[in-house]
């Protein structure tokens, strides 16, 4: 196992998956790479009547949904700078560790830039976390891990978000 590949959502999940990712490449001597896509937002079609993805178009990036590239109707969602500064500070911590580390920003749909991210690096397991939602949530607005663990090749490692 050479190449970990950690998706990046800023999730109270986040710092336990990190964490976790780098006991597991520290003891195997992979490299991590974290990953963060920057979705995009979705608009309703002009005379949809608002009507896109089951009435609510900014559910399509957490669908699953493909998003085709940037059109008229869709903008890349803005970026938050505590955001960043986070990126930055868990890429010092795990080269700080002595781990081989990159990150990728690669825009579009998350499910799918996950799954490309992680054929293009022919990573050997992906971690990510999950967010316990209800099969309600999931059934209208999907879940990016689900996404994720239907359509990947490569073994996922879930890690649980906190109990309240």
């Amino acid at each position: 196992m050479k190449r970990i590949l950690v998706p990046i959502d800023f999730s109270d999940v986040t710092p336990l998956v990190i964490d976790l990712a780098r006991q597991l490449a520290k003891s195997l001597g992979a490299e991590i790479h974290l990953v963060h896509v920057r979705e995009l937002s979705a608009a309703a079609a002009p005379g949809a009547l608002g009507y896109g993805l089951a009435g609510m178009p900014e559910l399509a990036p957490m669908s699953g949904v493909p998003v085709p590239g940037f059109g008229p109707m869709q903008q890349l969602i803005p970026e938050d700078e505590g955001q960043r500064s986070n990126l930055a500070q868990w890429e010092k911590e795990i080269a700080q560790a002595g781990i081989k580390v990159a990150l990728h920003e690669p825009t579009g749909t998350v499910a799918e830039e996950i799954l490309n991210q992680a054929d293009a690096l022919n990573a050997d397991l992906i971690v990510m976390g999950t967010h316990g939602h209800g099969a309600m949530y999931n059934l209208l607005v999907g879940s990016v891990t689900k996404g994720v663990i239907k359509h990947s090749a490569r073994p996922v490692l879930l890690i649980p978000a906190p109990r309240a």
